[in-house]
């Protein structure tokens, strides 16, 4: 008898914590902007912002390499044209490089001293928020999908690069992937205002690596990726 009531009491406490796990999921999800709210946020939020774009790599760096196309040559291409929107917002855009090049220096850590100096442009900006631009590569030919990281050392990087995400869910269409929280990402842990990296798509997928370097993909992108920083200005700085 009493095993039965030991049986008993182990399915209730299953079923409590199953409860409450769904609870959890249901109000952590509420949290997340719904795409239609981030479409719809106003613009006229950004403007007087300060905002850095850095687009990744540059110079002897190409970064990521697939399908004919460099990852430095769509990150600025990308970059550019999220600055331009800001710009015509009313936001002040600082560029951690607007051209080809980059910040190598002599000797040893080279690449090191490039992400370091890119740190140092980002936190003397005077800026409320960077977002640092880069594109994916992997040996696999299937992978594809922008997928947005953050440094959860402040709150406000967790809530934009959810927003973020949320925002670049349809780059490309079919893309399910989540933000990812990294903690070893130099930009983003060295940097002291809140920001996101996005990995605009993998370069090795020809399909995602020839939207990547259309025109008319990039506009759209770079509209959705400014439509996530002023939701997030109108509602998570807000607070």
């Amino acid at each position: 008898m009493r095993i039965k009531n030991l049986r008993g009491k182990s399915v209730r406490i299953v079923v409590a914590i199953s409860l409450i796990a769904v609870v959890i999921t249901q109000l952590w999800s509420q949290n997340i902007p719904n795409l239609k709210d981030i479409e719809a946020a106003d613009l006229s939020i950004l403007s007087g912002r300060i905002i850095v774009l850095d687009p990744g790599h540059g110079g002897i760096d190409s970064g990521a390499q697939g399908n004919g196309f460099l990852e430095k040559d769509i990150t600025l291409a990308l970059a550019i044209k999220i600055g331009k929107i800001l710009e015509n917002n009313g936001a002040t855009v600082i560029f951690t490089r607007d051209s080809d090049i980059d910040y190598y220096t002599r000797g040893k850590g080279g690449k090191r001293k490039d992400l370091l100096k890119r740190v140092e442009i980002i936190n003397n900006s005077g800026a409320e928020a960077f977002v640092s631009i880069h594109t994916n590569a992997i040996r696999g030919k299937e992978w594809f999908g922008a997928e947005v990281y953050y440094n959860p050392k402040l709150a406000e990087n967790q809530e934009l690069g959810e927003t973020m995400q949320q925002s670049l869910k349809n780059f490309s269409p079919g893309n399910k992937r989540q933000s990812r929280k990294d903690l070893n990402i130099l930009v983003l842990k060295n940097s002291n205002l809140p920001g996101v990296l996005v990995e605009a798509g993998f370069l090795t997928n020809s399909h995602e690596a020839n939207l990547l370097a259309d025109d008319g993909y990039q506009t759209q992108m770079a509209e959705h990726i400014v439509k996530a920083l002023a939701y997030h200005f109108c509602h998570s700085v807000a607070r």
